[in-house]
């Protein structure tokens, strides 16, 4: 009997104590497979590619009124003699020239972006400026001609009108086409890098200098 009763109490003592240790192999078993290795995120590489999303980026629409005036007094003559001819005549005509800039995030790099301590420096692509369309108002158009001289033809008109556009064109600094991409593009990009974790006040959007006419004469085109 007391042999019987002793085999129990072993057989009760190896079922718990079997069953304790198979539990204790299951959780660290588990635990194991749901270590998940950490991987480092390159926080400049996604920028980049928010802002690259961005693609072409048109900021700025701006139309220019411009009146040509031009007036000429004729002469006849070579080079040793020459003589006015009585009477000359003035041609003032308006026109209406569009501009559109926009920047272009194509080309936009890691080199563009710069930090220090929590101020994060966005370099934008030059500003691009196209001219969309140019109108001449013929109605508008008034000629001032003496009964000696000729009135001005239409092709002459044209060749005046153009030339009011290339002068847009050349002093394109004047119309502030400039400040306001680099404000649209700051609207853009700073929502997007807050999103990221990035405090408003440390964002900085410039352009990498200073544009001058000349400068924008080189990145003005005409696509009309």
């Amino acid at each position: 009997m007391k042999k019987s009763f002793f085999c129990i109490i072993l057989s009760i003592f190896a079922l718990f104590f079997g069953c304790k240790d198979s539990n204790s192999t299951d959780i660290t078993m588990s635990a194991a497979d749901s270590i998940v290795t950490p991987q480092p995120i390159d926080t400049l590489a996604e920028v980049v590619t928010r802002v690259q999303q961005q693609s072409k980026l048109y900021t700025t629409e701006c139309q220019v009124h411009k009146v040509v005036l031009y007036s000429d007094n004729a002469s006849v003559g070579g080079k040793l003699f020459s003589m006015s001819v009585p009477g000359d005549r003035k041609v003032a005509i308006p026109i209406d020239v569009t501009l559109k800039a926009y920047v272009d995030f194509s080309s936009f790099t890691k080199e563009s972006i710069a930090t220090h301590d929590s101020l994060v420096i966005i370099t934008l692509p030059d500003p691009q400026v196209v001219v969309t369309a140019s109108k001449l108002d013929h109605e508008a158009t008034r000629q001032y001609v003496s009964l000696t001289r000729k009135r001005f033809t239409e092709d002459e008109i044209s060749r005046l009108a153009a030339q009011g556009e290339d002068s847009v064109m050349t002093h394109i600094t004047q119309y502030g086409i400039i400040e306001r991409s680099r404000e649209t593009c700051a609207r853009t990009l700073v929502p997007i890098l807050t999103r990221m974790g990035y405090a408003e006040e440390n964002i900085v959007i410039r352009f990498r200098k200073k544009y001058d006419d000349n400068d924008l004469r080189r990145l003005t085109s005409t696509q009309k």
